[in-house]
């Protein structure tokens, strides 16, 4: 998964950052004498997200002993290099070790990544020691750090063993082929299932099939697809609708004039019960709603068995936006 590794070389300086949050600027050569892991990420990712709990953990238990944990956020859409949205994800997620903002993407190229979450880590002379793309494999991470550390002479007799979740979650996403990430914009939707061609830059009039095939996305009303994101053209109803196989169902929306826009959330052709909705939906005497302005990753719905939905989002919002849907 990696495009060339650099392990046992010299790790690279960060490189035109756009500033840092929860710290001073740090540097590589100032780093030296602690073993540092770099997580690159960037805040709409949900396999990110995913991650946070044990980086965060990783800080706790071994920042006092020459360890340092530096988040390198480095975007993969527009809105997630603005280092104000940054800031507000980072707060959102209650994340205090050092942030480092890559939005240029600059240090992410030098350390050869092509994929989010990655994880480096240096040992105490500078030198890459371990490298590691995606979600999963703390334990390792935790004995990799560990190793690093008693090579740099740090007692670790008191450290208390990392007790937290392993990796059952995701080798079953694996055995039951969950549905992958599915982008809505030209620069790498893999299409809809319509049955008709759209223009990217053109408002096109979708017309919903009654069948839908699963993992592929499906419009109604006026869309206009734009490299990121498709966006809602009016205020007459529209909606998107996708069939898939997961657990959970989170999706990177936004709205272009940041005021806040009701989305109504059918799941299986009903409003969502309590039970199913995810930490964004709210509930009213019309039905299960999200409120979206700002352009981030939402979390629609959480179920407890890994099954087959349909979900549907309806707006009547003209600047509604869908980037992505990603499922856990």
């Amino acid at each position: 998964m990696l495009s060339a590794s650099l392990t046992r070389t010299q790790a690279p300086e960060f490189s035109r950052l756009r500033g840092w949050l929860n710290s001073p600027p740090l540097t590589m050569t100032g780093l030296r004498r602690k073993v540092v892991l770099l997580d690159f990420w960037t805040f709409s990712c949900v396999n990110c997200v995913r991650t946070l709990p044990h980086m965060k953990q990783l800080h706790m238990m071994y920042s006092g002993n020459k360890f340092v944990l530096i988040g390198v956020h480095t975007p993969e859409f527009e809105y997630e290099k603005v280092p104000e949205n940054v800031a507000d994800a980072v707060k959102r997620f209650r994340i205090e070790y050092p942030v480092a903002i890559d939005s240029e993407n600059a240090t992410w190229k030098l350390y050869g990544n092509q994929y989010w979450p990655k994880q480096t880590l240096i040992d105490a002379k500078g030198k890459v020691r371990w490298e590691h793309a995606g979600e999963g494999d703390y334990d390792r991470m935790e004995d990799e750090i560990r190793r690093l550390l008693k090579e740099a002479g740090t007692d670790l007799a008191s450290a208390k063993a990392n007790t937290g979740p392993g990796n059952t979650e995701k080798l079953s996403f694996r055995a039951h082929k969950i549905t992958p990430e599915i982008y809505l914009g030209s620069l790498r939707s893999e299409g809809f299932g319509n049955g008709q061609v759209c223009v990217p830059g053109d408002c096109s009039q979708y017309v919903d099939p009654p069948k839908h095939s699963e993992n592929i996305p499906y419009l109604d009303g006026s869309w206009t697809q734009f490299p990121e994101y498709v966006m809602h053209e009016t205020s007459e109803p529209g909606y998107a609708v996708l069939r898939y196989e997961a657990r959970n169902a989170n999706a990177v929306l936004g709205a272009l004039k940041m005021k806040p826009g009701r989305v109504e959330v059918e799941l299986d052709g009903r409003s969502l019960a309590i039970d199913q909705a995810g930490a964004d939906v709210q509930q009213d005497s019309m039905g299960s709603y999200l409120s979206v302005a700002e352009n981030r990753l939402y979390d629609i719905v959480r179920t407890h068995e890994l099954e087959t939905h349909e979900l549907k989002l309806l707006t009547h919002a003209d600047d509604f936006c869908i980037y992505t849907y990603t499922f856990g």
